[in-house]
């Protein structure tokens, strides 16, 4: 072999070696758990679903969560929600802003820090 046929064959081989990396990285960086919480949290959301703990999450079950919803909304259980019933929680919140109950929020009211605990706001 000359060493000018070694050299036209180096730049290919070295072109296939450096795609043969390149696709392993990639396959790897697929494989990879890059956002191990992210997973963590959709576990854990996925057994809340969960309501028989069988592993598996039904129709019924992916849905009931929306039903107690409606059905804390619906509150004359006639099974339709009527404007005053949809409205009735903004407002609610709304009063619980309006610290000086003047029917308007201020800047302050607004800003002013709110902490939630298991769905429940109160004021600081």
């Amino acid at each position: 072999m000359t060493h000018s046929y070694l050299s036209s064959m180096f730049g290919p081989i070295m072109i296939g070696v450096g795609l043969a990396v390149s696709g392993g990285l990639i396959v790897g960086l697929a494989n990879a758990d890059m956002y191990p919480n992210t997973h963590k949290r959709a576990e854990f959301k996925a057994k809340k679903l969960d309501l028989n703990n069988d592993g598996l999450i039904s129709l019924d079950e992916l849905t009931s969560r929306e039903n107690r919803r409606f059905q804390k909304l619906d509150r004359d259980k006639v099974g339709q929600i009527g404007e005053d019933e949809f409205n009735a929680r903004l407002v609610a919140m709304f009063n619980r802003m309006d610290n000086n109950s003047d029917g308007i929020l201020d800047d302050v009211e607004i800003l002013k820090p709110r902490y939630h605990r298991h769905g429940k706001g109160y004021n600081s």
